[in-house]
């Protein structure tokens, strides 16, 4: 039996049908123009695969993968070195010419190898002590002692100051002030960098997870920050440091589907397209469909042929070999394998890195435990959501102690006693912003997230409507 209400604490049953991202007009899977590339003389989905230099490779998707000239790799469990891929014994490993080293205990000079030794740093193909001595870029590289200038300028022949000037790049995007391909860069608050699969922005800085001891938090970077630190809630917590560091107007009782007037009661809105209920009850882009038979996936339907479960615009069967890890912002498909797991959109291998509410750590951790739920779009629970107590509730506050996050939530569209307290394993489940607003589902006594964040007024608006309309059918 469905129950609509929005008393706090109580069963609330509803779910929106009415929200998503694109049209789909046939049963199976549907790839709008955005999903779709061309790789040498093939089309291909995007989404599941990577072209390098005219070469496709299947199944990796284009948003986790870099080039390593015509092959397209994981960048985050591999490593390109001069053209050829490895799989590094530690997310730390760097590239040296064609070999693998760590910064930690060696030191690559023009592609050599050289043991590390405190202090010392490269020169060309030179280590030196950069307490004793300084590195001069003159004509050539050459170590001076720090009492030694190097010459102040470089001159040609007729003692001219050189000076090299690079054509500015012909492009309609722009960072700031400075034109830039956003196929080769990325513009982080005006500043350019170096475009690769994991580069994130935080502000105006960048960085990836291979940077340790670096944290972005509300867009700021904080660096040198202890090992296992957090963000939550804007605030830099450390294992050891507890401390807060229409066009037409409608008649009366009919509503406004695009330009067409409907009634709820006789049919169904589709992104601005009106359907009769008797064809369906949910949506899935503008078109309807009957959930009983059908899946629907970000706007994309697809027949039911045994339990399944939407990756994005995708469908996943349960028995399928494939693993399913989603972010806020994605979700992919992988091929599933042993000692990987999800942290956010990414798959990652356990042995290089560690994950904490979808934050990478080069730190692998035996002992850790990884995440119990991801965060999918509201429409793409439905319609098993119509049988689970849920509520929309608002992040309002959150803290973090030694291994939970503490959360001020606030139960939305109620009037008696709308706060919650709910405490989540921190490392073990998704990451949250405040001030947005998520489905939530009640097991017993706790609370745990469903939805990636929802429109606190039209979304729940469309929630309690369709959710009424599934209690009437099934006769609650």
């Amino acid at each position: 039996m469905v129950v609509c209400t929005s008393t706090a604490g109580v069963t609330i049953m509803c779910i929106i049908a009415w929200i998503s991202s694109s049209q789909s007009n046939a049963i199976g899977q549907r790839e709008s123009s955005h999903h779709l590339g061309i790789c040498g003389n093939m089309s291909y989905i995007r989404t599941g695969n990577s072209c390098c230099n005219g070469n496709l490779t299947m199944g990796l998707s284009h948003l986790v993968a870099d080039c390593c000239e015509s092959v397209a790799y994981n960048r985050l469990n591999e490593i390109c070195c001069e053209g050829s891929v490895f799989i590094p014994s530690s997310a730390q490993v760097q590239c040296c010419g064609k070999a693998l080293f760590l910064p930690t205990t060696h030191l690559c000079c023009d592609n050599k190898l050289i043991l590390q030794e405190e202090n010392h740093v490269c020169c060309g193909a030179e280590p030196y002590d950069n307490r004793t001595h300084h590195c001069c870029v003159t004509p050539e590289l050459l170590v001076k002692p720090l009492n030694e200038k190097c010459t102040t300028d470089q001159t040609d022949s007729d003692n001219k100051t050189t000076t090299t000037c690079t054509p500015p790049k012909v492009t309609e995007f722009m960072c700031g002030s400075e034109p830039y391909d956003p196929k080769e860069e990325i513009c982080c608050s005006g500043n350019l960098y170096g475009l690769s699969a994991l580069i994130k922005c935080c502000g105006e800085h960048a960085y990836t997870p291979f940077e340790d001891n670096v944290l972005c938090c509300n867009g700021t970077l904080h660096r040198d920050v202890p090992k296992k630190s957090e963000c939550v809630g804007g605030i830099v917590y450390a294992p050891s440091n507890s401390t807060c560091h229409l066009s037409t107007r409608p008649r009366l009782g009919e509503h406004c589907c695009g330009r067409q007037p409907y009634k709820p009661d006789m049919h169904i809105c589709c992104n601005g397209h009106r359907h009769d209920r008797t064809d369906g009850t949910f949506c899935c882009g503008s078109e309807v469909y009957d959930h009983k038979n059908t899946r629907c996936c970000s706007g994309h339907r697809y027949n039911l042929t045994g339990k399944s479960e939407c990756c994005g615009n995708l469908l996943l069967e349960y028995n399928s070999n494939k693993t399913c890890c989603s972010s806020s912002t994605h979700a992919i498909l992988y091929d599933t394998k042993t000692n990987h797991s999800c942290c956010g959109h990414y798959y990652y291998n356990t042995s290089l890195w560690s994950c904490c509410a979808e934050h990478l750590h080069p730190t692998p951790s035996h002992n850790s435990s990884h995440a119990k739920n991801r965060l999918q779009p509201l429409m793409d629970l439905i319609p098993g959501i119509c049988n689970k107590t849920v509520l929309f509730g608002r992040v309002e506050s959150m803290a973090l102690d030694t291994s939970h996050r503490h959360i001020v939530l606030k139960v939305v569209v109620v009037s008696k006693d709308p706060w919650l307290h709910v405490s989540l394993n921190h490392c073990r489940s998704p990451a949250l912003e405040i001030g947005m607003t998520y489905l939530w589902e009640k097991i017993k006594t706790e609370y745990k997230p469903l939805s990636i964040s929802v429109d606190p007024v039209s979304d729940i608006n469309m929630f309690y409507t369709v959710c009424y309309h599934h209690k009437c059918q099934k006769g609650g």
